[in-house]
C-alpha cells in the first residue's frame, strides 16, 4: 500500500464543534477519498469549510478506505464485508473515547452506503448481552443520508469491469467490489434484506442524481438512476434530487449551491430532532439489556426482542423458495391455519430462509 493511500485512511475530525450534540459521519464512495470525494474544483472541501458555520453543535468526521478498483501500485483484496468490519471497529474504537451514546446521522456516497448498511447488519447482530460496544453505534444511529447508494446494483459497472481487465495489462485491479454491486446482484440483496432488520428505527434520505455522468469517450449514463438510488416501499424515507451528476452530487461550491441548501436544510432538522429520539432508543435498550444481563427482573410489561441471526457472509437468497412460501402460507382463500416444512441439508440456509420471509409478512 502506498504512503499516500495509507494516509487517507481511517476517520478524520473536520470539526470538534461546540459542545457537539450529534456526530456527523460522511463515507465516501467507490474509488473515492475521505476528502477530494467531498471537495469541489474551486477547493471548497463543505463538510470543512461550510457546514461547520451552519451545524455548529455537531462533531464533523469523514471516513476513508481503499475503494479503488484499479490501481499502477496495489489494490486492495477487502470485499465489502471485510471493509464493514473495519469500518465497526474503527468507529466503536474512536466513539469510546468520546461520548458513546451521542447521536449519529451518517453521510454516506454511493458504495459507501452499502458498507454502511453491512456495517449496521454487523451491529445488529450483537445480542443484548454483549460486552461489545459495537451495538452501541446501532443504537445511537438516528439518520442515513444516502447520495446515490445503489441498492440494487448500478450502472455502467459491466463498463467497470471491462476496463479494469484491460488496464491489468499494467495496472493492479479489483473487480470483487465491482462485482457485488452489478444489477440484480444477489449480495446487494442479502445485505438489503439484513439491513431492513436493523433499521427501522432510523430517518432515511435517499438523494439521487438528476444528470448523467460522463464515464469515457463522451459516454454518459446516470450511474445510480433514481429507481436504483431508493429501496422500494420505504414509506417513511424521503426522496430528493439533487441537480449534478453521480460525482458531483456531494460536492458544493458555497453557502448559495442550490444542492448545499437542500442538503444543509435536512441536515439542520434531524440535527435537532437527534437528541430525544436516541435518548429514548437508549432508555430502551437499556432496559432490554438489564434483563438480559439479570440485572433486571423481567416484568409482565418487558418484552425483550429475540436477537437478530448470525449474519452470514455465504447466503444468498433465492427467490423461488420466498415464492413457494408465500405461495403455500398466505394463499388467496385461507381456509384454516397452514403450515409449511423446509428440509435439507444442515447449513443450506432453512433458517435464514425462513426468518426473512417471516419478516417480510409479519405484519
Amino acid at each position: 500500500m502506498s504512503r499516500l493511500k495509507e494516509r487517507a485512511q481511517g476517520f478524520l475530525e473536520l470539526s470538534a464543534g461546540q459542545d457537539p450534540i450529534v456526530d456527523i459521519i460522511a463515507i465516501h464512495g467507490l474509488d473515492g477519498h475521505r476528502e477530494n470525494s467531498w471537495t469541489a474544483d474551486d477547493g471548497t472541501m463543505w463538510l470543512r469549510d461550510l457546514l461547520p458555520d451552519d451545524v455548529p453543535n455537531a462533531r464533523i468526521l469523514t471516513y476513508g478506505y481503499d475503494a479503488y478498483t484499479r490501481s499502477f501500485s496495489q489494490t486492495s483484496t477487502k470485499t465489502i464485508f471485510h471493509h464493514a468490519e473495519a469500518f465497526v471497529e474503527d468507529l466503536s474504537r474512536l466513539r469510546r473515547a468520546a461520548d458513546p451514546k451521542r447521536p449519529i446521522i451518517f453521510l454516506a456516497h454511493s458504495l459507501g452506503g452499502i458498507i454502511l448498511k453491512q456495517a449496521l447488519v454487523l451491529c445488529h447482530s450483537d445480542n443484548f448481552e454483549t460486552k461489545d460496544t459495537s451495538r452501541d453505534i446501532l443504537v445511537s444511529t438516528f439518520a442515513i443520508l444516502f447520495f446515490g447508494t445503489p441498492h440494487s446494483g448500478a450502472n455502467g459497472v459491466q463498463l467497470a469491469e471491462w476496463m479494469g481487465r484491460v488496464l491489468s495489462v499494467c495496472m493492479s485491479t479489483n473487480d470483487r467490489i465491482l462485482k457485488a454491486l452489478s444489477r440484480d446482484s444477489s449480495e446487494l440483496e442479502n445485505i438489503q434484506k439484513l439491513y431492513l432488520r436493523a433499521s427501522k428505527q432510523i430517518s432515511t434520505i435517499f438523494f439521487y442524481e438528476e444528470y448523467p455522468t460522463r464515464i469515457v469517450r463522451g459516454m454518459e449514463e446516470h450511474i445510480v438512476p433514481r429507481h436504483l438510488a431508493v429501496v422500494q416501499g420505504d414509506r417513511k424515507a424521503k426522496v430528493v434530487v439533487l441537480h449534478a451528476d453521480h460525482c458531483q452530487m456531494v460536492k458544493y461550491t458555497g453557502e448559495n449551491d442550490i444542492n448545499y441548501r437542500k442538503v444543509v436544510d435536512y441536515l439542520s432538522e434531524l440535527v435537532v430532532d437527534a437528541t430525544i429520539t436516541v435518548e429514548q432508543n437508549w432508555t430502551r435498550e437499556n432496559g432490554h439489556r438489564g434483563v438480559a444481563n439479570g440485572e433486571i427482573p423481567p416484568s409482565s410489561h418487558t418484552v425483550l426482542p429475540k436477537p437478530g441471526i448470525p449474519v452470514s457472509r455465504n447466503y444468498v437468497q433465492r427467490q423461488e423458495i420466498y415464492d413457494f412460501l408465500t405461495e403455500k402460507l398466505l394463499p388467496e382463500t385461507p381456509s384454516h391455519q397452514r403450515r409449511c416444512i423446509l428440509h435439507g441439508l444442515g447449513g443450506g440456509g432453512k433458517t435464514q430462509a425462513a426468518s426473512f420471509w417471516i419478516e417480510e409478512h409479519k405484519d
